[in-house]
């Protein structure tokens, strides 16, 4: 496996039989539950550092890789995952006192997006090359961000 391959399966986590992008995004809400938990103060320039990181190189390499399986967003690409995984947990990071459930919240509904893509999320796709693997997972995090984040501020006022 080269190593472009390798940094756009996550290490090989994109070539797990079922569900690898569940399984990606799955791995870097453990990391930054037990970084949150260990360090909190590092878990925002953890999340920023793995957003940056994943969308530069998904960026670089992604739109190649499509291009040589002759395929629209093959499935073991995950490294998108973690971007979009990402910004769905930074708003978790940066305001919630119950991290825990509002994490697996975020982790949940940004599963739920990115799976069922519903408008705009589904645009985004259909952009061409890299820019439509992580836009995607972009709009579906940011949307779950924001849910969790709307869901959380609900539950705390009427308690």
């Amino acid at each position: 496996m080269n190593t472009k391959k390798l940094i756009l399966s996550c290490f090989g986590v994109g070539f797990l039989p079922l569900m690898p992008g569940t399984w990606a995004s799955l791995l870097l809400l453990a990391a930054f539950l037990v970084i949150h938990y260990l360090w909190p103060i590092t878990v925002i320039v953890f999340l920023v550092f793995v957003m940056v990181v994943s969308s530069v190189f998904c960026l670089l390499f992604a739109g190649e890789a499509e291009k040589l399986e002759d395929k629209k967003d093959p499935g073991w690409i995950v490294l998108d995952e973690l971007a979009g995984e990402g910004l769905a947990l930074l708003p978790v990071a940066v305001i919630d006192e119950k991290v825990l459930v509002t994490a697996i919240g975020g982790f949940v509904l940004f599963r739920i997006f990115d799976i069922l893509k519903p408008p705009p999320i589904r645009e985004c796709e259909q952009l061409k090359g890299a820019c439509g693997i992580l836009a995607d997972d972009i709009v579906a995090g940011l949307v779950a961000g924001v849910s969790v984040q709307i869901v959380s501020c609900l539950f705390t006022f009427f308690q």
